[in-house]
């Protein structure tokens, strides 16, 4: 059977666009904190919650998908993720209840579950050529981090403007209408043949590498990862406002962390083949907690606020690429998305209780300081327990007998 031609240039253009949008929006739920729990006359600790089981959902979902797309090709599961997305993002532009608001985070869920970086980078992965996987996904990483500053200022803006329901109508119109964009992936629905193959062995990988010591303390570090990225992506505006500095600033600061993100990114990602990369890995965690406490401990400013979101960004998703390097030393290509898709769940769960507990110190405590030296306290431990990562190959292969 003839295969056909992928454009892998063209899909990975629409992965950016639709990337930039998806994960744009999502770096900016922080600029609704406040506004959302005033009109529902709430604490802040519910709109935490919800975002912390999306998080646990996307990454849920994200692991299920994966092989769905490997079955039928990205094109309807992207189309399920956006029209879910869209829709969750309308439904909380009126927030009448709680059960309203919920059901709208939930949505969301699903959509970064379809829709969002882990499936994007993979389609990348999946039909560039050998050679230019790295570029290929790098590229798409790199767009996820731009869409922070290409959809959280104008966001702001609108908020400003127009209301902050009027901002959520618009980025929800514009959400449903990256589904225009799908026919472009024609060329990337092929069905994997190893598919059956991959189900036979599926749970037999699983319980190999949660057996091993270099796996768990892997995925334990970017648990931490995911406590860290969305307690400040949601927090860090209302964190901000409390402490007096205007919303201007503190849209900024959540803006500039996307654009250094991207030079974090490539360059820990070049670190990384210079030297064992468990070690640049440790690094980002314990650099973050530096910088938490150092932003902590210094009078609230306006530069000091800019000045956190541009270094927090430097260490932002820096870890992806490297914790995903480690994993492909460990294992190779063949389990990658696997191994990669419980990782992912893994920082997701950190993910909720980063956004969870910050709602609910702040309502205990009347403000974040308790939540950031729990940070700065995981940060630490992260380190600690990355540093000792040994990047030496799992003996799968061995252990695991693949059906002919």
């Amino acid at each position: 059977m003839e295969t056909k031609k992928v454009d892998w240039q063209l899909v990975i253009l629409v992965c950016s666009i639709i990337i930039i949008m998806i994960m744009g929006v999502r770096q900016s739920l922080g600029l609704f904190l406040d506004p959302i729990t005033n009109f529902m006359k709430s604490g802040k600790e519910f709109f935490s919650f919800a975002i912390g089981v999306q998080a646990i959902i996307w990454g849920l979902v994200t692991f299920f998908l994966g092989i769905l797309i490997d079955k039928l090709g990205p094109q309807k599961v992207l189309a399920f993720g956006i029209i879910s997305y869209s829709s969750g993002i309308f439904l909380m532009s009126n927030p009448t209840s709680e059960f309203v608001l919920f059901s709208a985070t939930t949505l969301m869920g699903f959509g970064l579950g379809g829709a969002g970086m882990a499936t994007m980078v993979s389609i990348a992965g999946k039909v560039a050529p050998i050679n230019k996987r790295s570029l290929a996904m790098g590229l798409v990483a790199a767009a996820a981090s731009f869409g922070q500053f290409a959809v959280v200022l104008p966001t702001m803006w609108m908020n400003k403007e127009f209301g902050w329901e009027v901002s959520l109508v618009v980025l929800a119109s514009i959400s449903i209408s990256l589904l225009l964009l799908l026919p472009l992936l024609n060329s990337t629905n092929e069905k994997n043949s190893n598919v059956q193959d991959f189900g036979n062995s599926l749970q037999q990988t699983i319980m190999f590498s949660l057996k091993e010591r270099n796996y768990i303390l892997l995925i334990s570090g970017f648990f931490v990862c995911g406590f860290h990225v969305t307690f400040i992506a949601l927090h860090l505006p209302a964190d901000l406002i409390s402490k007096g500095i205007s919303a201007e600033i503190a849209g900024w600061s959540l803006a500039i962390i996307g654009v250094t993100n991207i030079i974090g990114t490539l360059g820990f990602g070049w670190l990384g083949g210079k030297v064992k990369k468990p070690m640049p890995l440790s690094i980002i965690y314990l650099l973050r907690s530096v910088t938490i406490t150092i932003f902590v401990l210094s009078p609230p400013s306006p530069f000091i606020a800019l000045l956190f979101g541009a270094v927090i960004g430097i260490l932002w998703l820096a870890t992806v690429p490297m914790t995903n390097a480690i994993i492909l030393s460990f294992i190779g290509p063949k389990y990658l998305a696997t191994l990669s898709g419980i990782c992912f769940i893994c920082h997701q769960i950190g993910a909720v209780l980063g956004a969870w507990l910050g709602g609910r110190f702040f309502d205990i405590y009347g403000s974040y300081e308790n939540m950031w030296w729990l940070s700065v306290g995981l940060g630490i431990i992260a380190f600690l327990l990355t540093i000792t990562v040994k990047e030496e190959p799992f003996s799968v292969n061995s252990e695991i007998k693949q059906p002919s």
